[in-house]
């Protein structure tokens, strides 16, 4: 198994991966609650997103592939920051801003017009959960945005191989990576040393989890311990 940057050819396999995996999330059910209804609506909503991702600034993705070139897994992970490596890191280009641009207008249409699978106040109430701006606290930092395995290799160290292909980065520009989580997926997250910085329950069962990481050679430069997996933002009131 090795992790490569992703290309556009590899889109169609990381949205089955996509669709696959996030039909059995909670988080996704409760959003989308009629996905399974409407599969096709679900299948172009996400294509769209995926497409964006992979032109957007500071956004790096990259895919676990197999010795047969299967694609098993993938990750983004996003840069943000004023310092010199996130200028180089968030580089833009005239292409990337005229496809964003039409795929944005993709995006209201299929929301606006074709989508049935959503409920858009459920989405409003889950993002409000995630909008954290206590990050900014941070200062130049790497965002795991999104991170998925194929549900026919999961349990495999995928997971760990594309987050740690991320961590790696960070490490070595020496800066913190976040991300969010649900309280089922944290598992993996605190064995790499992230710690939880916030605990929303947003619906009845549902729960978004904030979670911090440190390089080792910087430990505390960001995080104050507070045991159990827990640490709090220093500045953060």
């Amino acid at each position: 198994m090795r992790v490569r940057l992703m290309t556009r050819e590899d889109l169609p396999q990381v949205a089955e991966i996509t669709h696959a995996v996030f039909l059995q999330d909670d988080h996704y059910r409760y959003m989308y609650p009629r996905q399974e209804q409407y599969p096709e609506d679900m299948r172009r909503y996400q294509l769209i997103r995926l497409r964006t991702r992979l032109v957007t600034a500071g956004s790096h993705a990259f895919v676990a592939v197999n010795d047969k070139g299967k694609v098993t897994g993938y990750a983004f992970f996003e840069r943000s920051g004023n310092d010199e490596k996130a200028k180089e890191r968030m580089r833009d280009s005239w292409g990337w801003k005229l496809e964003r641009a039409l795929l944005s207008w993709e995006i209201w249409y299929e929301t606006t017009f074709l989508d049935r699978a959503s409920d858009p106040a459920r989405i409003a109430t889950a993002r409000a959960a995630d909008a954290n701006e206590f990050y900014d606290l941070l200062g130049p930092q790497w965002h795991l945005g999104l991170l998925a395995v194929s549900v026919h290799h999961q349990r495999k160290g995928i997971g760990a191989l594309l987050l740690e292909h991320g961590l790696k980065i960070a490490r070595e520009e020496g800066f913190p990576m976040t991300l969010e989580s649900s309280v089922p997926g944290r598992g993996l997250y605190l064995k790499k040393g992230f710690r939880v910085v916030e605990e929303i329950e947003f619906a009845e069962g549902l729960w978004n989890v904030s979670m911090v990481w440190e390089p080792e050679a910087k430990r505390g430069a960001w995080l104050e311990e507070k045991g159990d997996g827990k640490a709090h933002i220093r500045g953060r009131t």
